[in-house]
């Protein structure tokens, strides 16, 4: 069985929202449990036929067969699931800065569930990230990920080849930035609890009879929330240039597998 040449812009446009779907399973904010996924293939389907025809000169001379097909939607399973793992990366740094600060403020014990998870998470890191995804919204990032994934049809058409098998070990090796990211921010707190941790033990040692444990703990939770609090906006711009960054970033991962890079 074969497809006629007059169903080519048919076949790209489906095969290009699998592409797009995929990045909608996975990537930032279009992954939320709160969009069904009626909501994602339609939307898929729309990005896709809008986007996909760019390569229909691609698969114009080639017979499609169930098995060519069959090949050609993992291709666009992959490059979407890169594209999406790559680009919600830097929400995961959010998380992992929650945990940080969590960890070092003592409030590790306050979990709540993640609904886009399902599983516990730190009340201060389900926080953070909601404030970056809000982030997200508010910069336009959430348009600027469709016109990306949208661009890639340009860069890797339709039909062609899997992208060269380093551009997925970049993508992966991209998730050392959540931790760079992370350290990076939670730094003022870490060194302020160290601070605090180093004044603490000299006060202790001057004052034998003060029980430090007793002390420790809310000094620790009340420093962590007044830098949060003092420095909220310096962790807005801070979240807004990391975020604002980081789908060009993906991206030029993914096209250098257009380019031979």
């Amino acid at each position: 069985m074969t497809f006629e040449l007059a169903l080519a812009p048919v076949l790209s446009a489906l095969l290009g929202s699998v592409r797009v779907l995929a990045m909608m399973l996975v990537g930032p904010l279009f992954s939320h449990p709160a969009l069904n996924m009626r909501f994602r293939i339609m939307a898929a389907l729309m990005v896709a036929w809008i986007a996909a025809p760019v390569a229909v000169g691609h698969l114009a001379g080639t017979q499609w067969d169930a098995a060519t097909v069959a090949a050609a939607t993992l291709v666009e399973l992959a490059i979407g699931l890169a594209v999406g793992v790559g680009s919600a990366l830097v929400f995961a740094a959010m998380m992992q800065l929650g945990e940080f600060l969590a960890v070092q403020g003592g409030i590790g014990a306050a979990q709540t569930l993640d609904p886009a998870t399902g599983a516990s998470s730190p009340a201060v890191g389900i926080a953070l990230q909601s404030f970056a995804l809000l982030v997200f919204l508010v910069i336009d990032g959430h348009h600027d990920l469709l016109r990306g994934i949208a661009a890639t049809f340009e860069l890797l058409p339709v039909g062609g080849a899997l992208p060269d098998g380093e551009v997925f070990l970049e993508v992966a090796r991209l998730g050392s930035a959540v931790w760079s990211i992370s350290v990076q921010i939670a730094a003022p707190v870490t060194v302020a609890i160290f601070v605090q941790n180093v004044a603490t033990g000299v006060l202790g040692r001057a004052l034998p009879q003060l029980n430090i444990l007793i002390v420790n703990l809310p000094l620790h939770v009340g420093i962590v929330l007044l830098i949060l609090g003092l420095g909220s906006s310096d962790l807005i711009h801070a979240m807004k240039d990391e975020i604002e960054i980081w789908p060009d970033t993906v991206f030029e991962v993914v096209a250098g597998g257009a380019d031979g890079r």
